[in-house]
């Protein structure tokens, strides 16, 4: 049977989120944008979330959150500070800053990446997305890098 996609507004998706994790339900959606390259790939993989339990959070955990400014993201904890936490998108070359914990909506528990199901909490995961967290200051040279290998790669396969 074939899934139909849609696409709908953030308010009406962030929305129906929240009431399926209220309800103690996991919900997921298919990722928009590029900022979570190369895990996560626009429109062809889908992020699993949970509910997240205040005093849990981890470095490389993968969050939901909501900004300030009402702007959500789906990005990578990289620092856990005593009054909140910064977060970068895995394929961004920048922090995203510092927020509260209040601005956590959910955390993410499985990403689906190629049909594949992956739990973001295996060992094998883990250690993948420490060392590339500690890559982060050479990432611009690394993406410049895949850039100009990439179509010689399509060639090969």
């Amino acid at each position: 049977m074939q899934t139909e996609k849609r696409w709908i507004t953030a308010q009406l998706l962030f929305s129906a989120i929240s009431e399926e994790l209220a309800s103690h339900r996991r919900a997921s959606f298919t990722v928009t944008g590029m900022s979570m390259w190369p895990f996560l790939c626009h429109g062809r993989d889908q992020v699993i979330l949970e509910e997240y339990i205040p005093g849990t959070l981890r470095k490389g955990d993968v969050v939901l959150l909501q900004t300030p400014l009402g702007n959500y993201l789906l990005h990578r904890v990289t620092r856990v500070l005593p009054d909140g936490f910064e977060t970068t998108g895995d394929g961004n070359c920048f922090r995203d800053g510092r927020f509260p914990f209040c601005c956590i909506r959910a955390r993410a528990s499985a990403f689906v990446r190629k049909g594949k199901t992956i739990d973001c909490r295996s060992a094998a995961w883990r250690t993948l997305f420490a060392v590339w967290m500690a890559l982060f200051p050479v990432r611009r040279p690394l993406f410049l890098l895949w850039g100009h290998l990439r179509p010689y790669i399509r060639h090969i396969r």
